[in-house]
């Protein structure tokens, strides 16, 4: 995935912030137990909201502990003790993981070694959840075909909302259209921000952006229409996410899931429109 969607670190409370990096150190020992200690390293906040979400849907309560860990070996840091959800989500994180280094191989040649060493483990993941990858794998055809065409950046979302959307059933068997809704808009916002980020670059680059046009070099005009571009569509995803996320019966974790719904989209999205085209790396994970 992409690591954008984060928290609004300074405007979070104490406890939800724990509750936060409990999750996702819950989840890094997972990844870790199934997939081996290197394999750690593709986790990246987008996955700890499935883990949120798929707590909340399954009605399990986490436990939390105070534990070392390869990166913290001196003071214990919180962690969410293994739960059936964490599991889950790591065989997602892998599918998810493996297909988005092949997309950047494919569209830029970089990741190769990621592709390869998530390679070596994405199977286990699909014997594990074969529907999923089938679909991912689909997903991420349909999207290269729209992008070959030069599709715009709206018809575009649309493609990386319903991969978001198929991991609705793949994280919970009591997926709703709710959550189906909510993950759909949160894979538009994601596919948006993330071309608004790499703008810059892939003019730079003259590698494909939907919202580059015949531009021939970069200065501030290129980003002031783009900007002018993007935000509508940017906005009218975080409306629905919160519009969809206040029909949801959330009651698990929930500050920190309010955090990242109310305040974390927004901080992104201003984060990455403020920086004008350089790379925002902030609260951002890359592989």
């Amino acid at each position: 995935m992409f690591g954008y969607v984060v928290i609004d670190k300074p405007n979070i409370l104490i406890k939800d912030y724990e509750t936060y990096q409990s999750y996702y150190c819950g989840l890094c020992k997972s990844i870790g137990r199934e997939y081996g200690t290197f394999l750690r390293l593709t986790l990246n906040y987008d996955i700890v909201l499935f883990a949120l979400l798929g707590h909340n849907y399954e009605g399990i309560d986490p436990q939390f502990c105070q534990e070392h860990c390869i990166t913290h070996w001196v003071k214990k840091v919180p962690s969410l003790h293994d739960t059936p959800v964490l599991r889950r989500v790591a065989d997602m994180n892998m599918i998810l993981g493996y297909f988005k280094a092949s997309d950047d191989v494919a569209d830029e040649g970089r990741h190769r070694l990621w592709k390869s060493a998530i390679g070596s483990r994405f199977q286990k993941a699909v014997k594990k959840m074969p529907d999923f990858a089938k679909n991912v794998q689909n997903g991420y055809e349909k999207l290269r075909e729209k992008e070959k065409l030069q599709a715009d950046a709206d018809r575009l979302a649309d493609a990386f909302g319903e991969i978001m959307l198929s991991s609705a059933e793949a994280l919970t068997e009591k997926a709703d259209s709710d959550l189906k809704k909510l993950l759909y808009y949160i894979g538009r916002w994601v596919y948006l921000i993330d071309a608004v980020d790499d703008v810059k670059k892939d003019l730079e680059k003259g590698c494909y952006n939907p919202f580059l046009r015949e531009e021939k070099g970069w200065d501030d005009k290129v980003f002031v229409r783009v900007e002018k571009e993007a935000r509508p569509l940017l906005y009218d995803c975080i409306d629905r996410i919160i519009e969809t996320y206040e029909n949801m019966k959330i009651e698990i974790s929930k500050g920190a899931l309010d955090n990242v719904i109310y305040r974390g989209f927004k901080t992104k999205t201003e984060q990455v429109l403020t920086a004008k085209g350089e790379k925002c790396k902030d609260h951002r994970l890359k592989f």
